[in-house]
């Protein structure tokens, strides 16, 4: 099976809204969903059709949901999230024990709040807001939540591309911008310290596809991957994630409601639309 999957559902109205296009006209059918940007009804996206739809664990802007002065580490007096992936990744090496139990308090916040609007019927499914979920410290935090509340997890995103793919289409080679592969080396290398403990706990994963394309994911160029994507999933019938940030904004759009938007430059990327319009163009049948 492959999943395309629109990230960051739920930051305001109109990025939803170009979402839920993606969804109903488009090749969409996975969804992953803030859970601290104001109400979501999760009903309303599946709209009677198949989707999966993901926990977006989010730790780095908008408001936390468990009590700020118990994480201070994590979130200023009001609430407001305050360190992006760098500021983490910092943590985790000066206070990793005081971060992972404040991490510990913030990832169950979210999770239960997860568990109270997800439909019955709807398998839990989790990734995370600019990757975060890699960095160990909040990796282990999120697997002993996962633990302690017994939950069966379906499916957790692991943002590491296999290289063969790449490697093998040599076209490609001058097209990845020097930060994404930064931070796909990055996550290789944290991938590394976590993986011992994500096989201890048999978590289900899928091949994953949107790092080294991230902003470049046009039709042809992810067309032109998949499909080799496509040919290692024959051999073992893993499935294949491939992540789209869809929800495009224009400058006269941004209504956010949570005044803590720190990705807001991101947000408005004209990358966005080119990801939209891909999700809208890509047809099923071209990579099978």
């Amino acid at each position: 099976m492959v999943y395309f999957c629109a990230d960051d559902y739920g930051l305001n109205d109109i990025s939803s809204m170009h979402i839920q296009q993606c969804i109903d006209e488009g090749v969409l059918n996975k969804v992953s969903v803030f859970p601290n940007f104001g109400k979501v009804d999760l009903h309303r996206i599946k709209n009677k059709k198949n989707i999966r739809i993901s926990l977006h664990l989010n730790l780095v802007e908008g408001k936390c949901l468990a009590e700020p002065k118990d994480i201070g580490l994590l979130a200023d007096e009001d609430g407001n999230l305050k360190h992006a992936f760098g500021g983490l990744l910092k943590l985790n090496i000066l206070q990793g024990k005081k971060l992972e139990e404040q991490l510990y308090k913030e990832i169950k916040a979210q999770v239960l709040f997860w568990k109270s609007i997800l439909p019955q019927d709807e398998p839990f499914c989790i990734d995370s807001h600019q990757h975060t979920c890699m960095i160990p410290a909040v990796f282990r935090a999120l697997l002993k939540v996962l633990s302690d509340e017994k939950i069966a997890v379906h499916h957790i995103r692991i943002p590491v591309e296999p290289l063969r793919p790449f490697i093998k289409t040599p076209s490609l080679y001058f097209t990845y911008s020097p930060i994404n592969l930064t931070k796909q080396w990055l996550l290789k290398f944290l991938w590394q310290m976590n993986k011992k403990q994500a096989k201890k706990h048999h978590l289900p994963t899928s091949r994953f596809l949107g790092i080294l394309f991230s902003g470049k994911m046009d039709e042809k160029r992810v067309n032109k991957i998949l499909s080799r994507y496509m040919k290692m999933s024959e051999k073992d019938g893993r499935d294949i994630e491939v992540l789209f940030h869809p929800g495009y904004l224009e400058q006269q759009d941004p209504d956010f409601e949570e005044k803590n938007v720190v990705f807001k430059e991101f947000y408005l990327s004209k990358n966005r639309k080119t990801e939209f319009d891909s999700v809208m163009k890509i047809s099923e049948r071209s990579v099978l």
